[in-house]
Formats: structure tokens, sequence, C-alpha cells
């Protein structure tokens, strides 16, 4: 691996870090360096340094260290690195005389670790795998003490004591940054570009409506007081709030009847790999009860409807976001930045954090509307009654805006993971449902011929393309009744039991091919883990198991170059209802155990979540690669884009934009891609 020079800062600032967010606080005239840590990632190199802000210069042996690496083309290491990258370019430099580096010389040991499935966090990720060096848990005190302000005075606390034992702590978590960037596969030039592609859309921001945000916030605020006060009066006390999930699991399950209580059973899998069985009260739960409620097939009290249906109105979409847009917002432009996360999920997908854009709520209010509520909440106007939460929830997109003269350019994918799926599998049965959608891509608009959904619907014998719909975003990854009716719920189809069952049958049956992929991933997958180092191919996916890393990883290899990875995978022999069988299973990144269990938890890699898996993966890297090709992209939120262009150049962007999206890449061809661009005054709708 390339030498990397590892540093650490920390800092003090009168900005609030957790909710005003990294750019903001580096930023800020207020924050100050207070100590950085640096040493090389070379293991056989054991030397480290330590310098701290009171010194105001960098001793002339670190500057030269720091000089040279930046002349040699060498890389820069941070865990996290946008914030020390951050405080380096706008602090360090400023006050202290640190020499310039380039965004393009800094890498992400997080982005490292998320690459390789771990942890984020530098404490779990180096736990999950055992590393040699840990994250000293002494520092979190520390920094409570030294790095806020006091409430009362507002003033710092000075110790230089406290301060030599920061800077400790400090050299610890370089020490355990370089643990854990030697302990697993570092970032390809590929996965490294990606991430410096998201980096400059963090940097270019996204721009609020400030007054329309500022307003919602309150608008909320008053609504969510008038659910708990609902709530309460109508649970007797028993729940006063609608985020207080265990109360209102305790006073709701004992109140539905068996059939409604079995809707919200939910079945999961735990460390010792039991099945276990769970109560929910999700979304799509929610909307199931209250659906079948309202269509005669369950009985439920009229306080118990009430009360889910309160509860569906006070999560509409987390309007809370609305107060995040306002904390994070850059007083002078109105900018959120640092909004996207590269590789937050172990397909490499990109995640969102702080407004959690991925989440925003996809239906939203056209822009007469958003004007029109706009113009009444400023007003001081009230919105109905009753639909507060609702109207308010379908404004989150078209708070996002672009700059004056500006549009946005938007564009996404048409079906994306049910293309990818048949075209990942290679198998000529798979070509019938690849040519329902060239067919459909290329017809006239006028004499369009059955799409992909229609087909579906029509498969199964049933008329109802939503139904056709279910079917594909449902099956296509292992599911049964079950995926089916949860999907469904969310389209507001509820069928029989039996006729479920039918239609999974004939869906399986006209699509052999795609169980046969399932089985073909799982199996290449085991044999590869019981054979190290040897490839092993399913359809255009191919498995190979590394020994050596992190204690043995099952990598994943994707057309192009792209991974997923493993880690601890292994073959275990479980014993099911139906007797021992042989699981592979491997490290559970996302959730982190509680510091007193044993083992990291693991969970089972089975055909179908192998199957959603390489889907997932791969239309990551597309979206990846697409973003790449762009220069003036905002946003990307699952299949979608987003540019912020002068509107003059709007029309001939999104016809580049639609050329690059349905021109697979050479790692992709054969792909059918369809995509149509948006112009849009406001992030939602045209």
């Amino acid at each position: 691996m390339p030498n990397l020079l590892i540093i650490d800062f920390e800092t003090r600032s009168r900005v609030d870090l957790k909710t005003q967010g990294t750019d903001l606080y580096c930023t800020d005239p207020s924050t100050e360096v207070l100590c950085m840590a640096a040493c090389f990632s070379d293991p056989e190199d054991d030397r480290t340094w330590l310098w701290y802000g009171y010194e105001k210069v960098l001793p002339l042996e670190l500057f030269s260290i720091l000089a040279e690496h930046i002349n040699s083309g060498g890389l820069f290491a941070a865990h996290n690195a946008r914030f020390d990258q951050q405080i380096w370019e706008y602090v360090a430099t400023e006050d202290h005389g640190f020499p310039h580096v380039q965004v393009n010389s800094w890498y992400c040991t997080s982005a490292q670790a998320r690459v390789n499935a771990l942890p984020a966090n530098l404490d779990d990720a180096t736990r999950a795998i055992n590393a040699k060096h840990r994250k000293n848990h002494t520092g979190g005190a520390l920094i409570k003490k030294l790095c806020i302000p006091n409430k009362d005075t507002g003033q710092f606390y000075e110790n230089r004591d406290d301060l030599h034992a920061l800077g400790a702590y400090c050299v610890d978590d370089i020490l355990a940054t370089k643990a854990l960037a030697n302990a697993c596969r570092l970032m390809s030039p590929t996965e490294h570009a990606d991430w410096l592609a998201n980096e400059r859309i963090n940097d270019r921001g996204l721009r609020i409506d400030r007054p329309l945000a500022e307003k919602a916030t309150s608008f909320a605020a008053v609504e969510v007081a008038a659910l708990g006060k609902e709530l309460t009066a109508l649970t007797g006390g028993e729940v006063t709030k609608h985020t207080q999930n265990a109360r209102i699991k305790a006073w709701l399950l004992p109140r539905l009847s068996p059939e409604a209580e079995a809707l919200t059973a939910v079945h999961t899998t735990d460390a010792a790999k039991n099945d276990v069985r769970k109560n929910s009260l999700a979304k799509n739960i929610r909307a199931n009860l209250l659906g079948r409620a309202d269509a005669g097939e369950i009985e439920l009290e009229d306080v118990v409807y009430n009360v889910i249906a309160a509860l569906d109105d006070g999560n509409k979409s987390s309007v809370s976001k609305f107060k995040r847009m306002v904390e994070r917002a850059d007083p002078d432009d109105d900018r959120v930045r640092g909004a996207f996360m590269y590789a937050g999920a172990a397909t490499l997908r990109y995640t969102s954090r702080g407004l959690q854009l991925h989440n925003f709520r996809r239906d939203c209010w056209s822009p007469s509307e958003t004007a029109s509520f706009r113009g009444l909440m400023l007003a001081g106007q009230s919105l109905d009654e009753g639909t507060v939460m609702d109207t308010l929830s379908k404004l989150l997109r078209p708070a996002l805006l672009p700059a004056d003269g500006n549009v946005f350019v938007v564009n996404d994918w048409s079906s994306i993971e049910s293309r990818a799926l048949p075209w990942l599998a290679d198998d000529p049965r798979a070509e019938r449902k690849l040519e329902t959608y060239r067919a459909y891509d290329d017809a006239p608009e006028d004499s369009k011929p059955l799409d992909a959904y229609q087909e579906a619907a029509a498969d199964a014998g049933v008329l109802l393309r939503q139904v056709g719909k279910v079917i594909v975003l449902s099956l296509g990854f292992g599911g049964a009744e079950g995926a089916f009716n949860a999907m469904a719920r969310n389209y507001g189809v509820f069928l029989p039991l039996q006729e479920v069952k039918e239609i999974v049958k004939n869906w399986r049956r006209k699509n052999a091919w795609a169980p046969d992929f399932w089985d073909a991933l799982e199996r290449a997958a085991i044999t590869a883990v019981r054979n190290p180092l040897t490839e092993c191919k399913a359809g255009r996916v191919t498995y190979i198991y590394v020994p050596d890393l992190m204690e043995g990883s099952l990598l994943c290899k994707l057309p192009g170059d792209h991974y997923i990875t493993y880690p601890k995978a292994r073959v275990e022999l479980v014993e099911t209802q139906f007797g021992a069988k042989r699981q592979l299973t491997a490290l559970k990144a996302n959730w982190t155990p509680k510091a007193d269990d044993p083992e990291w938890p693991r969970f089972r890699l089975w055909r179908g979540l192998l199957a959603e898996n390489v889907t997932q993966a791969f239309c990551a890297a597309l979206l990846r690669w697409a973003v790449r090709e762009t220069d003036s992209a905002v946003l990307h939120c699952h299949d979608e884009i987003g540019l912020e262009v002068p509107t003059e150049q709007a029309e001939a962007t999104a016809m580049q934009l639609q050329e690059l999206m349905e021109s697979p890449p050479e790692w992709a061809q054969g792909l059918p891609l369809a995509a149509k661009p948006a112009i849009m005054t406001r992030y939602g709708k045209p």
C-alpha cells in the first residue's frame, strides 16, 4: 500500500459540531487547533509526531516532513477526513502557517472501513477486526472538558496537564487509524476517485429556502405538541409522544385482535442464529393495519385506530429535518454542505447524513402548490387541521432550491435494479425480461408495448399494473409471500394469501433464471470460502476468499472491478427446523454489539440476500460512474443525480445527462438503460 501520512486534529470551538455539522464548525472564527498528531502508515516506521497549537508554528522538522510529503505527491489520511481536511485548510494554514494540501491529496480511512464493510466509527471498526491498536476511550471526557465552552461563563477550561493528556489521546487515535488502514483492503484508485467526487458534491452544497424551513420548523413544533396532547388523551397518559416506541407497543399490542397482532410480527435472527419473533409498528405495518381495517378485513377499536393514525401523522418523513436545514445552512449563502456519505452502505451505495436527504418523502408538492403553502405559512395563516404534518413532509424536497439564475437538472434511471438483476445473471432465459425493457425503451411514445410491470401482471393473470409493480420489486431477491405483502402495503395492494401464493409460484416458473441465479450465487460464495484464492463465478459475478484479509474475507467482484466485502466469512454447520445445514455467514458491520458482548454479531448470507447485494452494488457502481462523469452535481438520491446549472444551459445539460445515463460504460455493455431528465426550479417536481 502507499505510505500514507496519517494525521488527527483535536480542536475546540463555540460551534456545536453535532448539530451544526463539520463545515460550519471548521470555518467558524472561534475554532482553534489544540493539538495534532501524525505518523506514517508504514508498519515498519514507528515514528510519531505531536504538536500543540499553543506553540503557534510547526517545528522545522515536522514542517519539512509535511512539505516533502506534499511535494512527492503523497496522500494525507485521516479518519473522517473531511473534518481534518477542513481544519487544515481553514484553521491550520491560516493561523499556524501549515503548507497547503490539495483536496485530491486526502484519503479517508472511515471510507476505507466502509468499503471493507466495517463500521464507519474508528472505535467500532478496530474492535470488529481485533486490530492491534484500539481507540483510547479516555478521550471523551477530556474533549468535554477542554473543547466545549462552559454553559454559564462561555469560557473554555484551560489546563496544560489535561491538554497534554489530550495530546496522548490524539497519538492513540493515529495509531488506531494506522492499525485499521493496514488491516483491511486499501481503497482502489476508482474507489478513491469516487470518494473525492462525492466530496466535491459536499463542497458545492445544497441551497435551502431558509424562510420556508424556519416557518416549517415552528409549524411542526406546534403540531408535535398537539399530537402529544392527543396521544396523552387517547392512552390515558401512558403515551405522551409519538417517539415513545416502547410505551406505544406496551399500550397498543394488548389491544389488538390476534389477527391484527399477527400483522405486526417480524422475524429476525439473533447473534446465536436463533429465529426471533418481534413486533413492529414500522410505516408499512401501520399502513397495513389501517388499510385492512378500512377494508373491513380486521377490526380495530376506534381508540386503537386513532392512536395508529396519530403515530402515522407524527412520523411523516420526520419534519424535524427542517430544523436541521436551518442549523446546518451557511448563513452567507444558505447552502448545506457535507450532506452525503460515500459507501454509507456495505454495497457501497451512497447515503446521506445531517439532512438525511435519502429518506425525504418522494411525493411532494408541485412548484405552484409549494408557492401557495409557502405563502400561507409566511403570512402566519394556519394550514388545514389534521393535514399539517402531511403538508410539511411534502415540502421537504421543494425546500431545496438552486441559486438565483440557476435550475436543477435531475435524472434517474428507470427500473434500474430490475434491469440489472437479469443482466448480471447472464442467462439466455433472462433475455426475455431484458428484451421487454429494450422494446419499451425503443418504441415511440404513442405506440409503447407492455412495460415490465404490465408484463409481470399479465404473467400473474391480473390486470392491475400496480400489482405487477409489486411483483417486480418484491420477488427478484428470493422473496415470497411475505416480501410481496410487505411491498404491497406501500402501494395499497391487499390480496388474499392464496392468490399471493399463486402469483409467487407463477412468477418463479416464468422467471426460472432468477431462482437458478440465486442458487448459483450461494454455491459460488460457499465454494470460494472452501477453496481460498480460487475464483468462483455465477453469471457475471465472481467470488474469491482471501484468508489473510481481516481474518478471512469473501470478496465479491462485479463487472468493472467493483467489490463487495464480507469480513470474517465462514461456512458454519447450523441446526435448523429442517435439521443441520451448512450456512455462509459474515461479520455484521452495521450492528454494533454492547461493550461486554463476547463476539461481534454475524449474519447469514443466503441466496436472496446475495442477489440483492450484487444488484444494489452494481447499480451503485453505475451511479458513482455517472457522478464521476459530471462536473456540476449537487445531489444524488438512490438512482438519481441532480445537477445545478445556469438556466440558459438547462436544456443542453439535460440532453447531455440523458445521453450519459442511457449509454452504459464499457463494463456494462448490453444492459438496457432508460433515463428521463427533468428541469426543476425546486427539487422534487418540474
